[in-house]
């Protein structure tokens, strides 16, 4: 589970930010909405992100992201740049950021730090807790001078000499050691725990724009359970779908058409296959719909461009909903409530934190009908994005004001008593 993300200089974030999925000492909700780890820390399962457009909140969903991005990818070119994009709006332009992660893995605290710029990444440690104080698990710095990064292992960490040195060979200056490490046949227990919880519960970002269809799709091909839990899903919602089908379909490709074969994105083998045969073979998703008419009941398949957007994104978070619950996993989401009714969405949010173990959710929303549903909010869980007049985001919580939880979370929000709405 995640603790906390510390910001700074990063996208519109200018001056240093911490968001926490800490819980305050208010029992509120406690058994629905807290996982205690071993070592007595309470830790929320959901929050919730408010402001105005173009305030920031986009900006700490990509942070998140960002690491997650970060810590998975190989660069095609050693001497490329980073990812990293720095506040624009002044001198903060041209020094690096900071981004710092507080999360457990197994029961254990971990914290990942990362110093970075547009070219290169200057320094990068990775600790566990044993106890009250940490161990390094790895430090990274980069040597301007000699121009490499130079690795170096804690003093628990059993590690050949040749281990080390296949590591930093692999350890680019615009790549993080997690990156370098996947490549080499080196075995490190403490950093192959941290590896796989990125890999497997730490999941990808998704925005109003991300193609949740066919993510739902694979996952219920490879797997039946994600497909009872997506027929579940949305038959728990209201909807009429009794059944999700993958069915085989041909279409002709004219004459006209074949030449643009010879140049396209696919295999030899697929494209001999289409000049030999003149047909594409694809697989369209359909849907079995339930209908009532004059006391009978009959079932219709539609296709999946004739359904409703509202239909498609709620089946489309069915995936990585049952995802984020089997493995106790993180899932940022920006602007939760695209397509869907406001109802459907608090819907959604009940079921994951009656559902959920250890699993956390974080979203953006404009949705203040949310701020109503008062068995489901704590002040902790929500948190407010606000751009100032240098362009800069602030990041703060409804539990930083002196604001008794019994009065109206809604009204006090709309009148603007914690800011974060737009000034019209």
């Amino acid at each position: 589970m995640i603790l906390e993300l510390k910001i700074k200089n990063f996208l519109s974030f200018k001056n240093e930010v911490s968001f926490s999925f800490e819980a305050t000492l208010d029992k509120t909700l406690e058994d629905y909405y807290v996982a205690v780890q071993n070592d007595g820390t309470r830790i929320l399962k959901m929050a919730m992100v408010y402001g105005a457009n173009a305030s920031g909140k986009s900006n700490l969903i990509e942070a998140f992201e960002f690491l997650n991005d970060f810590t998975k990818h190989i660069p095609e070119e050693k001497e490329g740049g980073t990812p990293f994009v720095p506040f624009l709006f002044g001198t903060k332009a041209k020094e690096p950021g900071l981004l710092e992660l507080v999360f457990y893995v197994n029961g254990r605290k971990h914290k990942y730090q990362l110093l970075i710029d547009e070219n290169t990444v200057l320094e990068e440690k990775l600790s566990v807790y044993p106890g009250t104080q940490p161990a390094a698990i790895f430090n990274r710095y980069y040597d301007a001078k000699k121009k490499i990064s130079v690795l170096e292992f804690g003093s628990k960490i059993k590690i050949s000499s040749q281990g080390v040195e296949a590591i930093q060979l692999k350890t680019l200056k615009n790549a993080s050691v997690f990156a370098a490490y996947k490549q080499v046949n080196v075995a490190i227990p403490e950093l192959d725990e941290v590896v796989q919880w990125f890999d497997k519960q730490y999941l990808n970002a998704i925005n109003p724009y991300t193609d949740l269809t066919n993510f739902s799709d694979n996952a219920i091909k490879a797997n039946e359970d994600v497909k009872k839990h997506a027929l579940r899903f949305l038959k728990e919602a209201d909807f009429n779908i009794t059944d999700v089908l993958f069915e085989d379909k041909v279409r002709k490709v004219p004459e006209e058409m074949l030449k643009f074969i010879e140049t396209a994105p696919i295999t030899e083998e697929e494209r001999a296959t289409i000049l030999k045969e003149k047909v594409l073979h694809f697989e369209e998703t359909v849907f079995t719909h339930r209908v009532v008419s004059e006391g009978n009941e009959k079932f219709h398949n539609l296709p999946e461009n004739r359904q409703s957007q509202g239909t498609l994104r709620y089946y489309g978070l069915s995936a990585p909903f049952f995802h984020a619950i089997e493995n106790n996993a993180f899932l940022p989401i920006d602007e939760i409530g695209s397509a869907l009714h406001p109802l459907l969405v608090v819907h959604f949010l009940k079921e994951f934190l009656q559902k959920s173990n250890q699993a956390q959710l974080i979203f953006t929303t404009h949705n203040m009908s949310i701020l109503n549903e008062r068995d489901m909010l704590r002040k902790d869980a929500i948190w407010f994005t606000e751009k100032g007049e240098d362009g800069a985001t602030d990041l703060f919580s409804m539990a930083d004001f002196n604001f008794r939880k019994e009065l109206s979370f809604y009204n006090a929000y709309k009148i603007g008593k914690f800011g974060a709405i737009p000034e019209l």
